[in-house]
Order: structure tokens, then C-alpha cells, then sequence
């Protein structure tokens, strides 16, 4: 009998093996978050309504700002977190000279600016120095990659003087922090050519979910008095439409962001709870000398 009652206290108690298990779920789920990036903004290329074939409710436009030192870009929002968020990556998307040119061939360089839109303007992160013959973009700064794409049908930008090549181009190793709800903006300048032509789309006609698409893009000025930051200087609307409004006329600049949430104390807590829980599992099934 002694012997039974002895192997019994040896065994695990139901709530151990419960806590047990629920901090290998929940540890699991934390260590994946942590080093591996999801998606977090979708508001990427369009899928439907493309091009000239599409007539005048096209969903895939280009915007330009069109003015010496000012450039196109948008905003979006992360959403509700206690300890905010951290952004690793972001992808977007500008539309460059013939298909058959480079990067490089248009631009002479390229500057990436991101920040708090109820902060005080945005820092340039980003920057590289383009050469013509080449769409690489080696710089200072988070690392940067343009990579000719085009859209699931296998087309590229159509432009009325012809088609266009398209770029998505990567931010990686971003490195940011910012808190619940920030609304962030963002733009690339492009020096050279046009300036920046950065893609956009309709939401309503784009065939996919665009995440916070409210019709309108940002306008961004370089700043005077603080080298390496841009002032937003108002919303625009896209292709002829002066006030906004109108079918495909409206749009969002395209955009991916990719980061985490910050884990919340509660889950911590959780989390040291369960690993109490195993520590005293342990203790409980040493076998007695």
C-alpha cells in the first residue's frame, strides 16, 4: 500500500499537466512571433480591373507629386496593442521608365522616409545612390532591394505612352518601434526623371482587401531647416479629379508591412506561471532516496 500511495505522489497532478501544456502552446506561439515577421498592413498590387483593357474604371493608377523636391507617399495604421509594435520590413511599390530600361537609367537616387504622423515630420531611413545599367540598391541604412515585377496576369504598368516597368521595392531589417494605434506615414524619393511615381489602386475595383485604403495618398516636402526629414504638406487625389471624388480616381498608394506585436505583460505573467507550474512538476516526480 505504501508503495502505491508513493508511486501516486510521484505522478503529475491533472493541473500541472494542464499548465504544462499550456505554456508549451503559448511559448511556442511567443518564440515564433518574435522571430518571425507577419504581415501586418496588406494593402498590396491590384489583381482585377488592370490596365487599358479595363476602360476608364482601371484599378492600378500612378501618382506624382510633379513638384522639385516633393514626393508622393501614404499612411497606415498598426492597430491596438498594449505595448505597440515592431516593424521589420516594408514593401512598396513605384513605377520606373520602358520596360526594357533600369532603375538606375531614370534615377539617381533613392531615399526612404517613414514616421509618426502626429510627430514631427519624417527622418529619412533609408538611402542609396542609383547608377544607370543597374536596378540595385546598395546604401546606408536598413538594406534595400528593387526587384522588377508585374502583375498576376503578367502584365506591367500601362502608361499612355507606353508600358512601364515596375518595381516593388523592399525595406528590411527595419528595426522599428511604434506604440497602439500610431498612425504612420511613408514615402520614397526618387531623384531624377519624374520624381518619385509611386503605384497605387482603386480598393473598390483592385480585386483584393486593401487595408486601410481611404482613397487618398499623402503629399511630402523636404525639409529647409532639418536636413534628412519631410513635411507633410496635405492629401491629393489621383489621375484628373482635383476634388477627390469619383470612381477610379480615388486611391491608395500600395503598401506591406510586416513586423509583430509586442508580447503584454499579462502574457508574461502567463507564461512564468506556467513555467512555475512545470518547475514544481519536476520537484514532484524526483523519486525519494
Amino acid at each position: 500500500m505504501k508503495n502505491t500511495f508513493a508511486a501516486a505522489a510521484a505522478m503529475p497532478s491533472r493541473l500541472a499537466i494542464t499548465a504544462l501544456a499550456a505554456a508549451g502552446v503559448f511559448l511556442g506561439s511567443v518564440g515564433s512571433a518574435l522571430a518571425m515577421p507577419t504581415l501586418l498592413v496588406d494593402r498590396g498590387l491590384p489583381t482585377a480591373n488592370l490596365n487599358s483593357p479595363a476602360g476608364s474604371p482601371r484599378s492600378n493608377t500612378a501618382v506624382n507629386v510633379g513638384a522639385p523636391r516633393e514626393f508622393a507617399g501614404d499612411d497606415f495604421q498598426l492597430g491596438d496593442n498594449l505595448l505597440g509594435w515592431n516593424i521589420n520590413k516594408l514593401s512598396t511599390w513605384v513605377v520606373g521608365g520602358a520596360t526594357d530600361s533600369f532603375l538606375g537609367d531614370l534615377y539617381s537616387s533613392l531615399a526612404f522616409y517613414i514616421g509618426d504622423a502626429d510627430g514631427d515630420g519624417m527622418q529619412r531611413l533609408a538611402f542609396s545612390n542609383l547608377s544607370a545599367g543597374s536596378d540595385a540598391t546598395p546604401g546606408s541604412g536598413p538594406s534595400i532591394s528593387a526587384t522588377r515585377v508585374a502583375y498576376v496576369d503578367g502584365s506591367t504598368f500601362d502608361s499612355p505612352e507606353g508600358p512601364r516597368a515596375l518595381y516593388r521595392v523592399d525595406f528590411d531589417n527595419l528595426g522599428l518601434h511604434y506604440a497602439s494605434n500610431t498612425l504612420v506615414q511613408f514615402g520614397i524619393d526618387l531623384e531624377g526623371g519624374l520624381g518619385t511615381v509611386a503605384h497605387a489602386s482603386n480598393a473598390a475595383l483592385s480585386g483584393l482587401p486593401q487595408a486601410g485604403a481611404d482613397g487618398q495618398y499623402r503629399q511630402f516636402k523636404l525639409s529647409d531647416s532639418i536636413p534628412g526629414t519631410a513635411d507633410f504638406t496635405g492629401f491629393a487625389c489621383t489621375g484628373q479629379d482635383a476634388g477627390c471624388v469619383g470612381g477610379a480616381f480615388r486611391s491608395d498608394v500600395n503598401v506591406q508591412v510586416f513586423g509583430n506585436r509586442v508580447p503584454e505583460p499579462a502574457s508574461w505573467a502567463l507564461s512564468g506561471m506556467a513555467l512555475l507550474a512545470l518547475a514544481a512538476t519536476r520537484r514532484r516526480s524526483r523519486p525519494s532516496v
